[in-house]
């Protein structure tokens, strides 16, 4: 079954060289055998692909550990959940999975395309397979997962311990979908600029995709950081780790995307723009793939260093060189004569938006790659911490916060500044006396204050938008419910959105929180207590808990406050027996509305008698997983399909393609050279 694997993913390579050359020449010499040719190799690309992860996770499941990667990822003792995740527990069977993800994303995208996308179709084609053949070539030469062994043990290494939980068998998934997904858009954008289709509708056809993968990657991040805070035991749930800022920074770019594409469809303005992020996009998922799998970065997260540095290298060069020749190419066709007529307006709402979106950006992107060109330049080894990403990304954060409120109530083109005024001015008043009341009751850091009266701000415009919205349809007789669910129903895009934007009210109110963290060390005799703010931790002592595959010690804590127990917490020491040398350290959270009381076990007296520990009270923090939560919500109703807008959106594209193919040159030939 290995070989058979293993000749499926070189099987998949050679589709994908064929899929890439068909649709190539198909599209450039127009002969439809080609481009059929090369839409049916990508399906058997992605067959094959998907027969040789089947293969390998049955690998899994029989326990073949005569198989290198199953035998260093797995064991008979490791649970099914975490056999099922195993197959993305190493560098080897994580690259096929990629490969994997690309290929159905693909073929997905190319078995649901509007006939009116028929022009584009052959050359996204060509740009899938040569992304998913370039990850091909990885697997089946620089990491083959179906390597075997000469000598076979009796049992496997096991999962990694710190990948035995429940969020890693979520997290990698939902990450890899969000960044597998961007490829798509990319392939639509340079698909536009190679056949020379430049009108907003291969914004239009890539819009919903990228919000999908968008979607992927927001769930992607937030299991991440859930997983930090359960699992990683530093207190709490981003820690600016080069890993983490790795998949933010495509976020950060999508995210400018998805409002300036807006623009282009309304106004047909920041064509230029637009396909520069994609371009730009993309090229972050490469160049955060090849830092966290070369072994370049220091990281919990990072893969071990390998020898696919320098694959990664030349296909990374090629990327950017080939995508920005292909824009300075057609540069002249991309210039609109819209231009954005007043400050006050929506474009230039959008437009500071992404000004806002690339400075995080570039932020995170200097913090990340600097300790790596330190250490090359300079030979010393430099560490970038939060206090530079809270000093330089926080305040554009909030900046963005405080324009996601007023930006939808900015009309298009221009609007009338006393209108705008007015329409700020209730929010402005109300979000005062919030602010002025939560000083009254003590809340007196600068930084919270200014925090909360921009979260209560935003919250209170975007809140407004929603009951306007209500309230003009119960006008027509509906009721009030009646009227929400019509509302998100029939306007997704907007008041999904509008959702999206309050997930991040709810996000940032959390992360104000953060300014109350205590924190307090101690190591205490049984029966003895420490004070952390108005919480009480007493120490009942230790106990050994033994399972199949672990030893674990657990200190037991009673949680009381003025005098009264509230709860209890456990935080253990694992030690997995297949592998010894990884103990693993596990806190214990007790969850509450306004805080978490979270505690870590450190050092102990083997009698139970005495137990170090560290402990953090986190205000507000279950405020960012319900932010989130709702963030995610709005997304899924912003994406959700809508047979009715595909109807319109299908029109448009085919008024658009109708349209370029009247200005377009007669013969195939004049437009292939074209």
């Amino acid at each position: 079954m290995a070989e058979i694997g293993y000749l499926s993913v070189i099987g998949a390579l050679v589709l994908a060289t064929l899929s890439a050359v068909s649709s190539a020449l198909g599209a450039a010499r127009g002969v439809p055998e080609l481009i059929v040719c090369g839409r049916r190799s990508l399906f058997g690309m992605t067959a094959l692909v998907t027969a040789a992860a089947l293969i390998l996770m049955r690998a899994f499941a029989v326990h073949d550990f005569s198989i290198r990667y199953v035998a260093e990822t797995s064991s008979r003792t490791t649970p099914p959940l975490y056999l099922f995740t195993s197959l993305w527990g190493g560098q080897a069977g994580s690259l096929l999975f990629w490969s994997w993800l690309l290929a159905a994303f693909a073929s997905l995208t190319l078995a649901r395309q509007w006939k009116a996308d028929a022009a584009l179709a052959p050359y996204f084609t060509a740009v899938c397979a040569i992304v998913t053949g370039f990850f091909l070539i990885l697997v089946a030469f620089y990491a083959n997962p179906f390597a075997r062994l000469a000598v076979i043990p009796a049992d496997g290494q096991g999962l990694n311990p710190l990948l035995q939980h429940p969020g890693m068998a979520f997290h990698p998934p939902t990450l890899y979908l969000g960044l597998t997904g961007m490829t798509i858009p990319y392939a639509f954008a340079m698909a536009a600029l190679a056949s020379g289709r430049l009108d907003a509708g291969w914004a239009m056809a890539s819009r919903r995709w990228t919000l999908v993968a968008w979607l992927f990657l927001s769930i992607g991040l937030t299991l991440g950081g859930r997983w930090a805070y359960d699992v990683l035991g530093w207190g709490g749930y981003w820690g600016w780790d080069p890993v983490e800022n790795a998949a933010l920074m495509p976020w950060l770019a999508a995210t400018a995307f998805l409002h300036s594409v807006m623009v282009q469809e309304r106004r047909g303005l920041f064509g230029v723009w637009n396909i520069a992020l994609v371009i730009l996009t993309f090229t972050l998922v490469i160049v955060g793939t090849f830092m966290t799998r070369a072994g370049l970065v220091s990281s919990v997260h990072a893969f071990a260093r390998s020898e696919i540095g320098m694959p990664f290298v030349v296909f990374t060069g090629i990327v950017i060189v080939a995508s920005l020749g292909m824009l300075w190419w057609r540069l002249p066709m991309l210039r609109s004569v819209e231009r954005i007529e007043s400050p006050i307006s929506r474009e230039a709402a959008f437009l500071g938006n992404n000004l806002l979106f690339m400075g995080a950006l570039f932020a995170v992107f200097w913090g990340t790659v600097f300790p790596m060109i330190a250490e090359v330049v300079l030979d010393e080894r430099v560490t970038v911490g939060p206090p530079y990403y809270q000093r330089l990304v926080m305040p554009v954060f909030w900046a963005l916060v405080l324009l996601m409120a007023v930006g939808p109530l900015v009309g298009w083109r221009r609007s009338d500044s006393a209108a705008l005024r007015r329409s700020l001015s209730r929010p402005a008043i109300s979000a005062l006396a919030i602010t002025l009341l939560l000083f009254a009751l003590g809340v007196r850091h600068w930084i919270a204050v200014v925090g909360f009266g921009t979260c209560a701000f935003a919250g209170i415009v975007t809140l407004l938008e929603i009951l306007r919205g209500i309230r003009t349809r119960m006008r027509r007789g509906e009721s009030a419910a009646v009227a929400g669910f019509r509302l998100f129903v029939l306007g997704r895009r907007r008041y999904g959105g509008y959702l999206v934007h309050l997930g991040i009210v709810l996000l940032a109110v959390g992360v104000v929180g953060n300014v109350y963290n205590l924190k307090v060390e101690a190591t205490l005799n049984r029966g003895e207590a420490v004070d952390i703010g108005e919480f009480t931790l007493r120490f009942d002592g230790l106990e050994t808990r033994s399972e199949p595959d672990l030893e674990a010690v657990v200190a037991r804590f009673d949680v009381e406050r003025d005098g009264v127990v509230i709860g209890s917490v456990s935080p253990s020491r694992q030690l997995f027996r297949l592998r010894e040398d990884q103990p693993v350290t596990v806190p214990s959270i007790l969850h509450r509305p306004l805080e978490d009381i979270y505690v870590l076990l450190g050092g102990f007296d083997e009698d139970g008698s005495r137990a170090s520990i560290r402990a953090h009270v986190n205000p507000l923090v279950s405020w960012v997983w319900i932010g989130l939560v709702v963030l995610i919500l709005g997304t899924l109703v912003a994406a959700w399909p809508d047979a009715a807008e595909e109807r319109v959106l299908n029109t448009e594209l085919q008024r658009l393609l109708g349209a370029a193919r009247r200005t377009s040159a007669p013969s195939t030939t004049s437009h292939a050279k074209s």
